[in-house]
């Protein structure tokens, strides 16, 4: 619009623009505080019970009351969400009559996501009335869920019957791979975390000239398969030990992102850092990043006698 050039008027567009710019503060402020997603440092605790029939390792037991200690923490500080499904099954009785009931799965989630640990978590293993009893106890940083988190396909796979089959366990000297799929272009890199304390980067490709790995929102990807990707490392699990419990982290970004500074490793080693260094790193990529998003997967590696 064309103002002529008089004092009047001039005075009226700077209050029309006064005006406009405070209704529109007023409209703006409100809604970035609604969805500021907050932080805070927590603490949790939880107690796990083994008897003679649970079928469970050690270290599995461990890692699980870890987890499950963070859960309880997330859920102390920002609570938690509870979702119900019911579901009607027929059922047919002598090819005749039908009948219906209906089943109710509830389902509980923390409303916040942990970020990371500030103190090494701590385990006390007592034993009572014929059960191990394994108290966990964990400090850490985790941020509020205001808002859906972008949804990821990623699936760990293996050769099995001549295709790749989704699996969590290997034997040593088995190659992974990687089913993923993002629903918006970003960037993506995927870590292993081992035994011996080492978090070993498998991509970006050791080969990578920068510290990134791109991908385009809709497209699948099979990472460390060169005949999907002739610029692909193939990797294979390996273990010395009788059950080895590795994790791989799958982070997914929207927004660009650079891989942690690490130790270059050899022609039979990825690149790799501490657990330690890794977990500071990914703490102060979430704290940065809010669309970030953080997949772990458990996999067990049997060794082959």
């Amino acid at each position: 619009m064309w103002f002529p050039n008089s004092t009047k008027n001039q005075t009226v567009m700077k209050t029309n623009l006064l005006f406009c710019l405070t209704f529109l503060g007023t409209l703006c402020f409100p809604t970035v505080a609604m969805h500021a997603q907050r932080e805070a440092k927590v603490t949790g605790k939880f107690t796990l019970e083994v008897g003679d029939n649970d079928n469970i390792t050690l270290r599995d037991a461990k890692h699980k009351c870890v987890e499950n200690a963070k859960i309880e923490a997330v859920k102390a500080e920002f609570g938690e969400m509870v979702t119900s499904d019911i579901i009607e099954t027929n059922v047919q009785d002598d090819g005749q009559q039908t009948s219906s009931f209906f089943m109710e799965s509830t389902q509980s989630s923390a409303k916040g996501d942990w970020l990371g640990d500030t103190k090494e978590p701590e385990i006390a293993v007592e034993y009572q009335d014929g059960k191990l009893l394994f108290t966990a106890e964990v400090w850490g940083v985790a941020r509020e869920i205001i808002q859906s988190k972008i949804d990821l396909k990623c699936n760990i796979m293996r050769d099995g019957n001549g295709k790749k089959e989704r699996t969590d366990a290997f034997a040593s000297g088995e190659r992974i791979y990687l089913d993923f799929r993002a629903p918006s272009s970003g960037y993506v890199a995927i870590y292993l975390l081992d035994g011996n304390d080492e978090a070993s980067c498998l991509l970006p490709y050791p080969r990578a000239q920068v510290g990134r790995f791109e991908v385009i929102g809709g497209r699948d990807y099979l990472f460390f398969d060169k005949e999907s990707d002739p610029q692909a490392v193939y990797y294979k699990m390996t273990t010395k030990r009788e059950v080895e419990d590795n994790n791989i982290v799958v982070i997914f970004s929207p927004n660009p992102f650079t891989k942690c500074n690490d130790i270059t490793g050899d022609a039979r080693h990825p690149n790799s850092l501490s657990q330690r260094d890794f977990r500071k790193w990914l703490l102060k990529c979430q704290r940065a990043d809010h669309e970030m998003v953080v997949e772990n997967r458990h996999i067990k590696i049997r060794s082959i006698r």
